[in-house]
């Protein structure tokens, strides 16, 4: 053999051995650098473990995916006129905007542009129906007051 040639085998004997060197068989005994009355730590096995090799893409639905839901048929956000209803003012004045909390506990912001002074605590029958401008009259499902009629 020539000179070049026992280098070469002596590396790859090398690496082959280095290689084999990595792996340890179930009977042999862990060698631990941790002082005596420790336990040297383990590693943790991963709870599930991949069926394919470390780079493969898993295939399906990503975990957690669930179908989505259609849109519903008719739009949701649109205010069925209730018509004549009948409550308190919770939030007054000269308008255009005021507050009512009906007999059931539902509260309207309302709008009217017609100016009429309504003070907070009146009691009042009122004819609403959906708002068709996007105005924020505060908390409440936003409506327009078409008439008021002062109860009590």
């Amino acid at each position: 053999m020539t000179p070049i040639g026992t280098r070469t085998a002596a590396a790859l004997a090398a690496i082959t051995l280095s290689g084999c060197a990595a792996t340890t068989s179930p009977s042999a005994s862990p060698t631990s650098s941790a002082p005596a009355g420790t336990a040297a730590p383990t590693a943790a096995v991963p709870a599930e473990t991949p069926s394919g090799p470390f780079n493969s893409v898993p295939t399906g639905p990503p975990p957690g995916l669930t179908k989505p839901v259609k849109p519903p048929k008719t739009p949701t956000d649109v205010v069925q006129s209730p018509g004549w209803t009948e409550g308190y003012i919770m939030r007054g004045g000269t308008g255009p905007c005021y507050g009512l909390l009906d007999m059931d506990g539902f509260p309207y912001a309302m709008y009217s542009d017609t100016g009429t002074a309504l003070q907070k605590g009146d009691h009042v029958r009122v004819r609403v129906v959906p708002a068709t401008l996007r105005i924020y009259c505060g908390e409440g499902t936003p409506v327009r007051m078409e008439a008021v009629e002062h109860v009590s």
